[in-house]
């Protein structure tokens, strides 16, 4: 008796199916997997930032702290590193204003008077405004694989499939309430968010 076996027509079955479909067996050929690590990495991130915006109206402390951690990070290793990483030395300016921040945070942790609220203030005001710089350091060093991409359309999208994330994230959170119930939360080790559902309230 001739004929497949089970085995050998269930695997040409699921060949046949991936075949055509580029999501069910991967995207080496085009070329793509840069593409989804960086959409992958950066919409889990900028999830969780966005959803702790909406649901607490804050950016949580360690994610403030990570940027104290990628500037000391990047200036050590510039300053270690000199012989193998160039840099203009106002580069390294924009990387110390966390540091200085979280510096004076240490040595003055309850400013009093008005001179040193308003230094508080100054520095806490230019450590957010050097973000976007820092931020896009840091992704050309985590990254660099974006800006290899082989169209601008590409860069876009992912772009826009990280903003869209972003956006998604601080909906649910702000309405969290018809997600999570306040239990959710603190299984999870958070503070119910103020508009948290009690019990069976969702």
């Amino acid at each position: 008796m001739t004929g497949k076996g089970p085995a050998k027509r269930a695997a040409e079955k699921s060949r046949r199916i991936t075949e055509g479909d580029d999501l069910l067996r991967g995207t080496a050929a085009q070329k793509l997997g840069g593409f989804y690590a960086i959409a992958f990495g950066a919409s889990l991130w900028v999830w969780d930032v966005a959803f702790g915006l909406g649901t607490h109206g804050t950016i949580f402390y360690y994610r403030r702290h990570e940027l104290f951690v990628l500037s000391l990070v990047v200036l050590l290793s510039a300053l270690i590193l000199r012989r193998r990483v160039h840099t203009h030395p106002w580069v390294l300016l924009f990387f110390l204003l966390p540091i200085a921040f979280l510096l004076v945070r240490l040595a003055v942790p309850h400013p009093q008077g008005a001179v040193a609220q308003t230094v508080y203030r100054v520095l806490n005001i230019a450590a957010i405004a050097v973000v976007p710089f820092v931020a896009g350091v840091v992704v050309r060093l985590l990254a660099p694989n974006y800006f290899t991409l082989p169209s601008r359309r590409l860069r876009l999208t992912v772009a826009a499939i990280v903003a869209t994330v972003a956006l998604v994230g601080f909906l649910v959170g702000h309405f969290n309430d018809r997600f999570l119930t306040c239990e959710d939360f603190i299984v999870a080790g958070d503070d119910p968010a103020p508009n948290c559902a009690h019990g069976t309230e969702r």
